[in-house]
């Protein structure tokens, strides 16, 4: 009897293409005697970085509505003045003590919105692969591993826009944060031959001076590469200095920094990115002051992102490709509160290229 013929379907992925097994992964000797398949690391060399966050800790305020809207007073009326004792504002013969006029503005009617912006990202995998993975993976669990990573791009797209975004708190046809970067309105430039630490100090001392408004920073965030340019300008000083530690959590201690005003915690963040001047080589860093306590994460429905899952192979209803599919999403945006009020502030420090 002559034997059956069977087809072998070609094995394809989610997306159509062909699943192709690796050309010779492994050192074959095929010689005379011998046959030697040699073995291979089973570790999934991997050094990709991983872990990002926004490193502050700031409000969290569930958001009145979309969009959010707040008000804020900008003025104090001033309407004490110094009176004769005798006369006030009359005359001796006809004292009077009550004021003529008062100005009565108190500058309160400066309404503001801001939306919520929504961010999401997912993962998906069927259930061939998610099976041959599991009975056949030769690394580390690859699938576990994957779903990990999924957050770890949430959480770098979302840190870099807490920074970097460029939307506009109460724009309609964008839909990324607002940066902090681009709220804070106080922006100076270090002048040549001024250092970091001084003009910090300075900038500083100035703030307490003011009468207007009580914003001062409590915190100073930077790149890593900036913060390597202000410990050389304080090497080359050549008098004592010491680290200085700041705790901005229970626990948690970080580089400080002494101010007319205390020792400020300095945060490290590579999302604060450098700027280089293509034509002439020049870094362009920024210094960035913050009041964490006047900064508002405003969210939707939730007050962090949230996973769903909307196809699982074990419960099969409605998915006769028993795909795994999970996805994340969060609606939130950050307001930073007061940028006229000195608590928060960047000063631009740029470095030449040495000759």
């Amino acid at each position: 009897m002559a034997r059956e013929k069977f087809a072998a379907a070609m094995a394809t992925g989610m997306d159509g293409t062909l699943i192709k097994s690796a050309g010779n992964p492994v050192t074959v000797y095929n010689e005379d005697h011998m046959l030697v398949v040699g073995d291979y690391d089973s570790v999934l060399h991997d050094y990709l970085k991983r872990d990002f966050a926004i490193g502050l800790k700031v409000n969290s305020v569930r958001a009145k509505g979309y969009p959010h809207t707040w008000n804020e007073q900008m003025a104090i009326p001033e309407n004490t003045v110094a009176i004769d004792p005798r006369a006030g504002f009359g005359t001796k013969e006809n004292p009077s003590y009550r004021p003529k006029a008062l100005d009565n503005d108190y500058k309160r009617d400066n309404w503001k919105q801001a939306f919520a912006r929504a961010y999401a990202t997912g993962i998906r995998y069927d259930f061939f692969t998610r099976q041959m993975e599991k009975n056949y993976g030769t690394f580390e669990d690859l699938t576990t591993k994957d779903y990990n990573d999924m957050f770890v791009d949430f959480a770098r797209k979302t840190s870099n826009d807490f920074w970097n975004g460029k939307t506009a708190l109460d724009a309609t046809d964008s839909f990324e944060y607002c940066g902090v970067l681009s709220q804070i309105t106080d922006v100076t430039p270090i002048a040549d031959n001024t250092t970091i630490s001084d003009a910090l100090n300075t900038k500083i001392a100035n703030l307490m001076a003011r009468l207007d408004y009580k914003g001062q920073p409590n915190v100073i965030a930077m790149n890593h590469a900036t913060y390597d340019v202000l410990v050389k300008e304080e090497q080359k000083r050549q008098i004592y200095h010491r680290e200085i530690e700041a705790e901005i959590l229970p626990g948690v201690k970080v580089t400080g920094f002494y101010t007319p005003m205390g020792v400020l915690p300095i945060v490290l963040t590579p999302f604060i990115k450098p700027e280089v001047d293509e034509k002439t080589g020049a870094v362009t860093h920024k210094i960035v002051a913050l009041n964490t306590e006047m900064i508002d994460r405003i969210w939707l429905f939730n007050d962090g992102p949230q996973v769903y899952e909307i196809a699982n192979p074990e419960t099969p209803l409605a998915n006769d490709r028993l795909l795994t599919d999970k996805f994340v999403l969060d609606f939130s945006n950050y307001i930073v509160h007061g940028a006229q009020t000195g608590a928060h502030f960047i000063l631009t420090k740029t470095v030449n290229p040495t000759a």
